[in-house]
């Protein structure tokens, strides 16, 4: 009978399968409190008397606060523990969410938004982190993709509630319920266990330093910086698809309806691609898994443009382009995690991913300057061949590995040399 369980299965126990839930219900949440005000932005200018122009600024509020909540809670669970510091970021980004609803003025929406990108960054470097040490060594690759799932069941669920509820009840109650996230800070409290590679750490008295002023050392300095440029990388591909989409299948004459649907569609190839992500790393390692989606993506991105008389193939797809494109965003925890040892792992977590994500704040940008030359959709697939090809190059070469060799034989030099000049 064991035969017939898969052997994941079998070997995870309670614990794991704890460590899992609280950590992907955090990271769901988490992405709900970040994305529900890309659908009320029109109704926030209507009501504050503002341009647009100006509402979107508050969607990027969280983007220019996420680093500071990276580097602060980051250093902090290295410090204190992955357990402790992932409730502290729920709770905050839980409140200030839920205060976003309160908000008397244009100025004060910005500020709780600021709030916002803070504590979801400190629950993402803290989460990952206790779900990576959590899991057996062999389990991370699936563990990442997992984990990365959450953020396309929150574009989900966020699509659901501005349906369900902002008609009724108008915008400002999407962002009371943004507050029931705290409720899983219970779940962490009481069923989570603290990471072990952590108290290991702190048993050895390694967990004393400030880790967000170790990275910047020379160990890991350089594949920080690759690592970083590998998720600016999937930022950049990732968010044409996200942002700009919509905006594409408008101007073809689809109805708001009919969009809302087709990247409904897509959300759920999101979900479908982060969970496999994990198991085609397994297969063939992530040195080819991340141009094997990236790349792959670009090939389904084409024909989108092309398909105008059939809704159901566009539809299909849309749901290719994002299994195999944001898909990909699957990979990153486990292999951001593989470089970094746990005494700087949740600073270096966070601060990779969410100074990474400036890349999805350009990335909108960049195509839309390039569509007034060549057009939105082949923009769009533009900048995510060249995205592709970036992370492909920075992987593929495996220069993390080769920039981590030399930085450790630089630093056991260094302390060579140290102990002759002491000696």
């Amino acid at each position: 009978m064991t035969r017939l369980v898969p052997p994941l299965l079998r070997r995870l126990d309670r614990r794991n399968w704890h460590a899992f839930a609280g950590t992907w219900i955090g990271w769901t949440l988490d992405g709900f409190d970040f994305l529900v005000i890309a659908f009320v932005l029109s109704s926030i200018a209507d009501e504050f008397d503002i341009s647009l122009a100006s509402a979107t600024t508050l969607v990027s509020a969280a983007f220019v606060s996420r680093w500071l909540g990276a580097a602060v809670l980051g250093s902090v669970a290295d410090r204190i523990g992955r357990k402790k510091t992932m409730i502290i970021g729920i709770v905050i980004y839980s409140v200030a969410t839920m205060m976003c609803g309160f908000a008397w003025d244009y100025w004060s929406l910005l500020v709780f938004r600021l709030i916002v990108g803070f504590g979801m960054a400190g629950e993402y470097g803290a989460g990952s982190a206790l779900l990576m040490e959590s899991w057996p060594e062999r389990d991370r690759r699936k563990a990442s993709g997992l984990l990365m799932s959450g953020w396309a069941m929150a574009g989900i669920v966020a699509s659901l509630a501005y349906v369900l509820i902002v008609p009724a009840f108008g915008w400002r109650a999407i962002f009371f319920i943004g507050i029931i996230p705290a409720a899983s800070a219970v779940y962490v409290r009481l069923k989570v266990d603290e990471s072990s590679e952590w108290l290991q750490q702190k048993e050895q008295g390694r967990t004393k330093r400030i880790s967000v002023f170790e990275i910047f050392r020379t160990r890991w300095l350089a594949p920080f910086v690759l690592l970083t440029i590998v998720e600016a990388g999937i930022f950049l591909s990732n968010y044409p698809v996200l942002s700009l989409m919509p905006t594409f299948l408008k101007s073809q004459g689809y109805t708001p309806e009919l969009v809302s649907a087709l990247m409904l569609v897509g959300s759920f190839g999101y979900f479908v691609g982060c969970c496999g992500s994990g198991f085609l790393a397994d297969k063939i390692g992530y040195r080819w898994a991340f141009p094997t989606m990236m790349l792959t993506s670009v090939v389904f991105i084409l024909p989108v443009f092309f398909t105008t008389t059939s809704t159901v193939a566009l539809g299909g797809l849309i749901w290719l382009v994002e299994v195999t494109n944001l898909g990909a965003a699957g990979l990153v925890v486990g292999y951001v995690t593989s470089y970094f040892a746990p005494e700087v792992r949740a600073a270096a977590l966070g601060m990779t991913h969410n100074v990474g994500s400036l890349g999805g704040a350009i990335a909108p940008v960049i195509s839309t300057v390039l569509a007034t030359s060549i057009g939105l959709g082949p923009a769009i697939a533009v900048v995510m061949l060249g995205s592709a090809l970036l992370v492909t190059l920075v992987t593929g070469l495996n220069l993390p590995d080769r920039a981590l060799a030399w930085a450790e034989q630089r630093s056991d030099r260094d302390d060579t040399l140290a102990r002759e000049a002491i000696s």
